[in-house]
């Protein structure tokens, strides 16, 4: 207990609102675990505010705001008040945030995925930046993120200025990143059903206030480019190429479509576009992805060797991401082809 008050009294003491709200983010994470999180939530402001300590009552009101219920933060605040409690100036108007009228999307070519930079200003002129990973490869959920004191600009100036010669940078609305968050949000987070306690868990309630902060009315959709792909149309154009000619004998046409339909899944749904953990998941040695039975599955690695070739070069990436790519197959291939050949021996 005593951790947890120093914590608090850290929190309160810090000339910004960032560490109060993390730990006040914390233990929302807690009760977000139980059944009935809005009780557990109240139940434990209660808790902190029967220590009758200014830092107890300070993270109270964190907690309370930060969870968005008003009935809670106003029993918080007059508590606070009868007891004598001084509470940051920032911290009782952190109610009163307003939402930075910027929002950016960071990507790669290969879109697997988005990272959305979003921002509030707290009274007094603090600033607080989220940096959010959406995962567009699962469903587009939130996998990770990370919170800065700091301006959206400064954040997004600071990754431009960064060595990554592949980020791409695009100005969004504000409404339509918090869209796109609150979907992403949606769903149950993967740390959190697995067990696992990650800093982004426990940076997730507090995420997810600042993304109601921010104007509403948005459009959450991106634009997926398998929903404009014709399978049978890349799968002609790769076959009439100088590196698809080689697989457009026999039953080999059949294996092409397999793979490129697999593609499918890759960032939003570009089959000609193969990061590393593609080929990685593609080649591992119990993909279920392919038909080993019907299809001649040993020469996989060699024909993805040539849609990468194909499909990078179709799309204009720069040489060192296929290398990289290329890599990937040569490293996951041995293991592929050690799995499919002792399938085969077992039906055999």
């Amino acid at each position: 207990m005593e951790s947890l008050a120093s914590a608090l009294r850290a929190g309160t003491d810090s000339p910004t609102p960032g560490p109060l709200l993390v730990t006040a983010s914390m233990l929302l994470d807690i009760a977000a675990g139980d059944p009935d999180p809005s009780t557990a939530t109240a139940t434990l402001v209660r808790g902190l505010l029967s220590w009758n300590r200014p830092e107890c009552s300070a993270g109270a009101l964190a907690m309370a705001t930060l969870s968005r219920d008003d009935a809670l933060r106003r029993e918080v605040r007059r508590d606070a008040a009868d007891r004598g409690h001084l509470l940051p100036r920032w911290l009782v108007e952190l109610n009163r945030s307003e939402a930075v009228d910027r929002a950016v999307e960071l990507s790669t070519v290969f879109r697997d995925v988005d990272e959305l930079v979003v921002g509030v200003t707290v009274s007094g002129g603090h600033c607080l930046t989220a940096v959010v990973h959406v995962d567009n490869e699962l469903g587009f959920r939130v996998v990770d993120g990370r919170l800065y004191a700091r301006h959206v600009d400064v954040v997004v100036a600071a990754i431009e200025g960064g060595e990554d010669p592949d980020v791409r940078v695009r100005d969004i609305t504000p409404a339509d990143a918090r869209a796109r968050l609150t979907d992403a949000l949606r769903d149950p987070d993967l740390d959190a059903l697995s067990g696992r306690s990650t800093p982004w868990r426990q940076l997730r309630p507090l995420v997810r206030w600042l993304v109601t902060v921010l104007p509403d009315g948005g459009d959450a959709v991106v634009a997926a480019a398998g929903d404009d792909v014709d399978l049978d149309d890349v799968t002609a154009a790769f076959l009439a190429s100088p590196w698809g000619r080689p697989w457009v004998r026999s039953d080999l046409p059949e294996l092409v479509e397999a793979v490129l339909g697999d593609g499918l899944g890759n960032g939003l749904g570009d089959p000609l576009l193969w990061a590393p953990h593609n080929v990685r998941r593609l080649l591992h040695p119990e993909s279920i992805w392919l038909d080993h039975e019907d299809l001649d599955t040993e020469r996989v690695p060699e024909l993805l060797r040539d849609i990468i070739r194909y499909g990078h070069a179709e799309r204009g990436l720069r040489p060192g991401l296929t290398d990289d790519a290329l890599a990937a197959v040569d490293r996951h291939a041995p293991r592929y082809l050690a799995a499919v050949r002792a399938w085969h021996d077992d039906v055999a």
